[in-house]
């Protein structure tokens, strides 16, 4: 059997067939929109330092920095309250670019963590909102454009080197311990100043622990400098970005959300084919394969393709001899040279008998004939269709 055959896959109902094929159909759409609409890593513009993306914005190569650099580092996904009684001074709590959600808790928190001396690292304008102390210079607007830092002094995150960031505010000291670390045009975009027993350390930008920016200039030695000694226990905040406090959240932006369109479609086919399989049983209606025109095409392609014309001729002679010897008694053992069959024909057909004879014998000698040609035997089945013709009219009713 050919591979292509409809048996081969075991589907003989044309219906079965054509589901068959609009589900491949749906199936290859499918596979198209998924590859055409799936989002692109490279276009991952989320400003937001978080430190499981690999984004450029994001800071995964900064937390995985510190733990290959010997610190003690974990994520903090719940709220800060619920590890305050962990913190002390030996603990470095950074909060990148926070969402201003839960303000007022979130500042009585950062200020109970400096109170037991735990050093906290805050960027952005949000950040500044946190801290105690924390004023920004409404007055002027900051550039958006890379600056390159200049530093302020002689302490240990001013000798950080050569920084660089955009910074998206700037810093108006109101307290004289509040010292300036770097300038941008001569604003302060990097302060430090003690508060409670702790330390607060303030970047315009998170731009210095971001994946593109740690690895600018010396950028890593002022996000290094601004962690403190290796023995110090980092905690990094993610419970003010929000929307990482579920399992699901890792599913955003990945093709992962998709799988809800497909399960939809697989439903539909389920219930599609279940419905179709379970509903009334009705036959099949049955066709018949016998129609005259249907008939008379087909058995006359067979005789053309395979070039049997003396058969078709043969077929038609021995049709007319059985109708011969049940009508008129005459028997179908005489040949067609027999005189008998010429009395028997005279019999019944008088003067037309001759002629009646001469077309069995001529019929006779081209069944067995080979290369007969198509005019010759079409002659000869059109003269044993006028003979049945007189036979038919010599019929007398009983």
């Amino acid at each position: 059997m050919s591979p292509l055959a409809p048996g081969w896959i075991g589907i003989s109902d044309p219906r079965d067939r054509k589901l068959l094929i609009g589900c491949g159909v749906l199936v290859a759409i499918l596979i198209v929109a998924l590859a055409f609409f799936s989002p692109s890593r490279q276009e991952d513009k989320d400003p937001t330092p978080f430190s499981y993306s690999t984004a450029e914005h994001g800071a995964k190569a900064a937390f995985e920095l510190l733990i290959k650099s010997g610190y003690t580092v974990e994520r903090q996904n719940a709220p800060l309250s619920e590890i305050i009684d962990r913190i002390d001074k030996h603990t470095t709590l950074v909060i990148a670019e926070p969402y201003m959600q839960d303000v007022v808790q979130t500042r009585s928190t950062v200020k109970e963590a400096l109170d037991r001396g735990a050093r906290v690292l805050v960027t952005g304008p949000s950040g500044a909102l946190l801290v105690p102390g924390g004023n920004l210079d409404l007055r002027s607007l900051p550039i958006q454009a890379i600056c390159d830092a200049e530093p302020n002094g002689f302490g240990e995150i001013a000798n950080s080197g050569k920084v660089q960031m955009p910074p998206a505010a700037y810093w108006q000291p109101t307290q004289p311990l509040q010292w300036v670390e770097y300038t941008c045009n001569g604003q302060p975009i990097v302060m430090r100043y003690a508060s409670g027993k702790g330390e607060v350390i303030w970047w315009a930008n998170s731009f210095p622990l971001e994946n593109i920016g740690l690895q600018r200039v010396d950028n890593l030695a002022l996000f290094l400098n601004s962690i403190g000694p290796v023995s110090n226990h980092v905690v990094w905040d993610e419970s003010l970005h929000g929307d990482l406090r579920s399992l699901w959240s890792y599913a955003n932006g990945t093709p992962v959300q998709l799988i809800w369109g497909q399960l939809a479609l697989i439903a539909l086919l389920l219930l599609f084919s279940y419905s179709r399989r379970s509903g009334p049983l009705r036959p099949d209606p049955v066709i018949s394969r016998a129609t005259p025109l249907e008939f008379v095409h087909s058995l006359g392609s067979l005789y053309q393709k395979a070039g049997a014309t003396n058969v078709a001729v043969a077929i038609a002679y021995q049709r007319y001899r059985h109708q011969l010897e049940k009508q008129f008694a005459v028997a179908h053992s005489l040949s067609a040279q027999n005189p008998a069959l010429l009395q028997a024909l005279t019999n019944r057909f008088a003067a037309g008998a001759p002629a009646i004879q001469k077309h069995l014998l001529a019929c006779e000698n081209a069944a067995g004939a080979e290369n007969l040609p198509a005019r010759e035997a079409l002659a000869l089945v059109q003269a044993l269709h006028d003979d049945e013709a007189l036979l038919s009219a010599k019929i007398m009713p009983e």
